[in-house]
Order: structure tokens, then C-alpha cells, then sequence
């Protein structure tokens, strides 16, 4: 009886940290799952712009919508970071994933923001067009990060 409550303590600190991993892989969870939304929101929003792009000469609703897919860009290397600190219990595949979806969202950034320089002088349908590919780009690698995110099996 005595070996039984020389055992609690133990039982009782794995128990904790038991509760504690939990914790931290919904914490994981939830950051991935809001990553997702947040990757899913700004394809949806780049290829809105690219449609708007292909049926309307008019590039200055386009230019109120850069601010918000920037901000959308911002959250998802925000969030992308918060997981690479916090994913101490990621396997290396997973970790290796992760910094896909980093290097992803890199590129994302330098899409949105030559976008944006492109559509401050855009005169001609056909530079119109190439603003339209860049919002589809912003699309695919949005859609990129979304996929290799729930790959993560989080």
C-alpha cells in the first residue's frame, strides 16, 4: 500500500503533462484549422478580383480590395509562425511541410504586392489581364497553402 502512494506523485505529474500535450496539439488544431480558413479566404478573395478584373475595365474597386488580402497574407505568416513556435511535438515531415507552407506564403506576399504596384499603372487591356494573372496566382499559392496545411494531419 505504502509503493502505491510513493507512486501518486508520479502518476499524478504524467497525468498533467499528459493533459498538457493535449492541450497544446488542439492548440495546434485550431491554429492549423484557422490557417486553412484564413488560406481559403484569400484564394476566394484573389480570384473574386480576377473575375472583377476580366469583366470590368475599372481597377479602382480592385485597389480598395489590396489593403484587405494584404492584411489576409499578414494573418497567414502570422499564423504560420505561431505554429512553427509552438509545433515542438511536429514530426520532420511535418515540420518540413510547415516550412513549404512558409516559403508558399513568401511568395504569396511578393504576388500581392506586385500586384499592387502593377495596378497603379495599369492603362491597357492587356496590362489589365496580367494584374488578373497575378490575382490568380495569389489564388493558387493561397490554395497551395490550404492543401499542404491539412496534410499536416493535425
Amino acid at each position: 500500500m505504502r509503493s502505491l502512494w510513493k507512486l501518486a506523485p508520479a502518476m499524478l505529474c504524467a497525468a498533467a503533462l499528459l493533459a498538457a500535450d493535449t492541450d497544446s496539439q488542439a492548440s495546434l488544431k485550431d491554429m492549423a484549422q484557422k490557417l486553412i480558413t484564413e488560406s481559403r479566404a484569400t484564394r476566394e478573395m484573389a480570384m473574386q478580383i480576377a473575375e472583377q478584373l476580366r469583366k470590368s475595365a475599372d481597377t479602382a474597386a480592385v485597389r480598395d480590395q489590396i489593403p484587405v488580402l494584404e492584411q489576409h497574407a499578414a494573418s497567414i505568416r502570422q499564423l504560420i509562425n505561431e505554429l512553427e513556435s509552438k509545433g515542438t511535438t511536429l514530426t520532420s515531415r511535418q515540420r518540413q511541410q510547415l516550412e513549404t507552407a512558409r516559403k508558399v506564403a513568401e511568395i504569396l506576399n511578393v504576388f500581392i504586392e506586385t500586384k499592387k504596384q502593377m495596378l497603379a499603372s495599369v492603362t491597357s487591356p492587356r496590362e489589365r489581364d496580367t494584374v488578373r494573372y497575378q490575382a490568380i496566382g495569389v489564388a493558387q499559392r493561397a490554395e497551395i497553402i490550404e492543401k499542404t496545411i491539412s496534410k499536416l494531419g493535425l
